[in-house]
């Protein structure tokens, strides 16, 4: 059983773009999603980019330099870049999703969500209760593979079950359709006390999407690496937020875009 995280990454955002190379202290968000990659404890995980093909993107350029692993594809059908990407994996592998706007996944709880796959496998897990952007989903490669085959139509002139936000959010037919799946929703960890547990979520977005985010990112960053604690939990932004709001007031009021939305661009 072999875990593999592909990060899907493009510069052409809809409203930020190039934020993937926006940098967040000394380090641009791609830098920060491999750094938590790299220090990930009690799993072996191998990473890759996904990335748009785009005239002129810095990316491929940019990956190569740092050695690291990448495929590039068609800028909306993210689940075909995908599937690329993981096409010489075994259908019992797993496939973590990253998103190249969460520079901050709470590493601790991925690999705890890793573990439980490594005894109870299923085809899909995810951490829940996680403040945007810094959990985890993981999918297994056949249940992958799945969706693509329920692209073609059951019969001639038949409908597709894919629908434009399958492609575009990987993994939302699975969520949909959890009579098909077997799917695994991670409660909170025993270090989250009842008190952080019930403060959690409202309003906190780690996820950078809007300039507003990547103000917040920065400064809650800032905050940790003074501390020595470059590499912070969801916990520990919890009880920030907790004790200083006012350092996410500035994307509190964002909404966030319907899983079922789609890039206006797309065809």
């Amino acid at each position: 059983m072999r875990f593999r995280a592909i990060v899907q990454a493009r510069m052409a955002s809809e409203r930020l773009p190039g934020k993937v190379l926006q940098t967040i202290g000394s380090l641009s968000i791609l830098e920060h999603i491999a750094r938590r990659f790299a220090t990930l404890e009690g799993a072996n995980v191998a990473l890759h980019f996904a990335i748009a093909r785009e005239e002129a993107s810095p990316l491929p350029t940019y990956l190569s330099e740092r050695g690291w692993n990448f495929t590039e594809g068609d800028v909306y059908d993210v689940l075909q870049r995908y599937l690329d990407a993981s096409s010489d994996l075994d259908d019992t592998d797993y496939v973590i999703r990253v998103t190249g706007d969460n520079p901050f996944t709470d590493k601790d709880e991925l690999a705890r969500l890793i573990m439980k796959l490594k005894s109870r496998p299923v085809d899909y897990a995810h951490t829940a209760d996680l403040p945007l952007g810094m959990g985890s989903e993981i999918i297994r490669v056949n249940a992958l593979r799945s969706i693509r085959l329920r692209a073609e139509p059951a019969t001639p002139g038949g409908a597709s079950e894919i629908l434009p936000h399958h492609r575009e959010h990987v993994t939302m037919f699975v969520r949909e359709n959890p009579h098909l799946y077997e799917i695994y929703s991670q409660p909170l960890d025993e270090t989250f006390s009842e008190e952080l547990a019930k403060a959690r979520v409202r309003g906190i977005r780690m996820t950078v999407d809007e300039p507003q985010d990547l103000e917040v990112a920065r400064k809650v960053y800032l905050h940790f690496e003074r501390l020595a604690k470059p590499l912070f939990g969801a916990a520990e932004v919890i009880q920030l937020a907790k004790n200083s709001p006012e350092m996410f007031a500035s994307n509190a009021n964002i909404a966030q875009r319907p899983a079922t939305s789609v890039d206006a661009r797309a065809n």
